[in-house]
């Protein structure tokens, strides 16, 4: 956890790093995404990362990366932010959780620019909490970003991928395992 990631251009895995770069740096942003990959891989981390760019509050249009310092930033890393919601579906897999969620999802953002809503493990989700969330994906409101992640791509309803943007997390390239083992050492002098 000391070194996760907190900025775009820590992300160690290259391919879902420049594909975050362009979407941040396009001019709508897409409302729903499918953070995909093996465990380890950097998808929940990343997915953080992308709230905090869209709700950083020092954040300057020429830049995607979030500061860090800013009051937005620094609740959503201690996970006290009320725009950014996450949630386990190993555990919160059935219709009334996604209910609650698609009910979460119709507020406008209380102190951020989106309310971003990371969900972990997307795959365990029941069929009747994929089909509620269809239509919410369908006609997502405005200020809404929904993050699926998962670790088995096969297990997403293809109505609910086809709705997101996904982004593949790959294994480890030895550049890429160099480029995070420089961050580390940087960090540890």
């Amino acid at each position: 956890l000391t070194y996760r990631p907190r900025t775009i251009e820590e992300i160690d895995n290259s391919v879902p790093r420049e594909i975050i770069k362009k979407i941040l740096s396009s001019k709508s942003l897409p409302h729903a995404f499918l953070f995909v990959g093996q465990k380890g891989t950097g998808k929940t981390s990343a997915a953080r990362i992308f709230a905090k760019s869209v709700n950083c509050l020092a954040r300057s249009a020429s830049s995607r990366e979030p500061c860090n310092t800013c009051a937005n930033c620094k609740s959503i890393d201690t996970s006290s932010f009320p725009d950014v919601v996450e949630m386990d579906a190993a555990s919160n897999r059935g219709i009334n959780e996604v209910k609650n969620l698609i009910r979460e999802s119709s507020f406008l953002p209380i102190a951020g620019a989106f309310r971003v809503f990371i969900i972990d493990e997307a795959h365990m989700i029941t069929n009747d909490g994929f089909n509620a969330l269809l239509k919410t994906l369908e006609e997502p409101p405005s200020t809404v970003i929904f993050i699926l992640a998962t670790t088995n791509a096969e297990k997403i309803p293809k109505t609910i991928a086809s709705r997101c943007i996904p982004v593949i997390f790959g294994k480890a390239k030895k550049n890429e395992i160099i480029h995070m083992l420089d961050r580390i050492v940087k960090s540890e002098k």
